[in-house]
């Protein structure tokens, strides 16, 4: 009898041991999957392409919902140096466009798309009444843009291959130069063409400039900017990428459906150096659009595997995206 009573002893103790390393256990994966990170770096570049982004960092929705968490918002010239950022692990969250991610994808960065942002056009312009294609680049004019792996290089290579019948004909054309730099340049006669976005094209075909190309005739709609973090950052902190795409979310609905508020918000982040009247025409142009499912990821990464920048081709979105994008559309 005591044996039996010593023996359903220790199979109590060992009950309750067990359930107490289980509880432990479930505490402390909750506690991993759920903690937010202690630093957050988010990276955007120049421009109305990241409009519902600013609205996220302006109205402080991240610090208000971590506030535990130290925040900084970075503008960078590129795309390149935001990829940079990211690899150095001194950027958790990046938005820039299609060819810089691919490029980084390819080459192992690890990071996917966690929303898109914006689908707007982009223009070529130049104030040079002698160009009116790219036939007309002779040897020694510059094409600015913001980077040799960004979208804009890529729609000029695009069409120097159906037009010249080399992709590469015109990249020792090609000037790598910030958006705000490439308006004055252009505007002064430094550069011969500019490739920039919105709201730098419009501002220089109000200033005389002539659209030779406008990139949707040569991709059709597209990811102009998008948001990337890698997908280790992702599985560590999924409660913190979820935050951060509901917010883009959100703040997109604000810049479709109420542009009043969201011309008035860009303009109180610049000091009203560019008003709310104007901010409005800029964001309800019909070159500008926004949304947060990817758009031509895959044409961009064929063209780019066809002349050889990548070296492996996405087939399918699921390869590129997060799970917030997950069945909700997007190529």
């Amino acid at each position: 009898m005591m044996i039996f009573k010593r023996f359903r002893t220790w199979i109590l103790f060992i009950g309750l041991a067990l359930l107490t390393f289980v509880f432990v256990a479930c505490a402390s994966g909750n506690k991993t999957t759920s903690q937010a990170p202690e630093k957050v770096t988010i990276a955007y570049q120049p421009g109305i392409n990241y409009a519902n982004l600013l609205i996220v960092k302006q109205q402080q929705i991240l610090e208000k919902q971590f506030p535990k968490t130290q925040f900084e918002w970075q503008e960078l010239s590129n795309g390149a140096a935001i990829r940079d950022g990211v690899i150095a692990n001194q950027i958790q969250a990046g938005a820039s466009g299609i060819g810089a991610f691919l490029v980084g994808w390819d080459k192992g960065v690890g990071w996917k798309t966690l929303a898109s942002l914006n689908y707007s056009e982009f223009w070529l312009i130049t104030k040079n009444p002698n160009i009116k294609s790219l036939k007309d680049i002779k040897p020694g004019m510059k094409i600015g843009l913001p980077s040799l792996d960004g979208i804009q290089a890529l729609v000029v290579r695009k069409v120097a291959q159906k037009e010249l019948g080399n992709p590469t004909a015109l990249d020792q054309n090609l000037q790598v130069i910030s958006h705000p730099l490439g308006l004055q340049s252009l505007l002064t006669g430094q550069i011969d063409a500019h490739f920039t976005t919105p709201p730098f094209q419009f501002q220089e075909v109000e200033k005389g400039g002539r659209v030779i190309i406008k990139s949707s005739d040569v991709f059709g709609k597209t990811s102009a900017a998008s948001v990337f973090m890698t997908e280790k950052f992702y599985n560590q902190y999924p409660e913190f990428g979820k935050a951060l795409y509901t917010a883009i979310a959100n703040a997109t609905k604000i810049v479709n459906e109420k542009p009043d508020e969201a011309a008035k918000i860009l303009s109180e982040i610049d000091g009203g150096k560019v008003s709310q009247e104007q901010y409005k025409k800029w964001l309800t142009n019909k070159a500008v659009a926004y949304g947060i499912e990817p758009r031509a990821f895959l044409q961009y990464g064929a063209f780019m595997h066809e002349i050889g920048i990548l070296n492996k081709q996405p087939k399918s979105i699921d390869e590129l995206i997060l799970p917030p994008l997950k069945g909700g559309g997007g190529d």
